[in-house]
Formats: structure tokens, C-alpha cells, sequence
């Protein structure tokens, strides 16, 4: 998965503790304005969509497994 600098820490943490791949998705430092960093829409796009959800709004879980169900049938 690859996502821009605000995924670092807790989220990064976890992702690699679930077995997936976290890269940072960088601009190049030569780079001068706006660079479409390759891939990273993909993510911004889903992070967009489940903000629609609104059984994820807020927490109405019990438990963590009921929580990630939603999360899979959201997606």
C-alpha cells in the first residue's frame, strides 16, 4: 500500500503487522509544484468512499471483528 506522509506511525505500524507492504509515496526532491505520485489516488480515492459509509461514522461496534466486517462490506 502506498500513501502519502500523514500514514505514518500507529497506521503504518499496524499494516505491517498485519503482513502488507507500506511504502511512502514521496515526490521526487527535485521536484518543483504539483507531482502525481504514482498509486496514491488509489488509496485517497477508497479513504474517500468509506468516509460515505455511514455505519463508519462513528463507532457502533462492539467488538473489533464487527468492525472490520463493515469494513470489508463497505469496500
Amino acid at each position: 500500500m502506498v500513501t502519502d506522509q500523514g500514514y505514518q506511525g500507529r497506521f503504518a505500524r499496524h499494516l505491517r503487522a498485519c503482513g502488507w507492504a507500506h511504502q511512502l509515496g514521496s515526490r521526487p526532491p527535485s521536484a518543483l509544484g504539483f507531482v502525481l505520485v504514482a498509486k496514491r489516488w488509489v488509496v485517497e480515492r477508497t479513504f474517500a468512499w468509506l468516509n460515505y459509509c455511514r455505519r463508519l461514522a462513528i463507532d457502533y461496534e462492539l467488538t473489533p471483528a464487527s468492525h472490520e466486517t463493515w469494513l470489508l462490506l463497505a469496500n
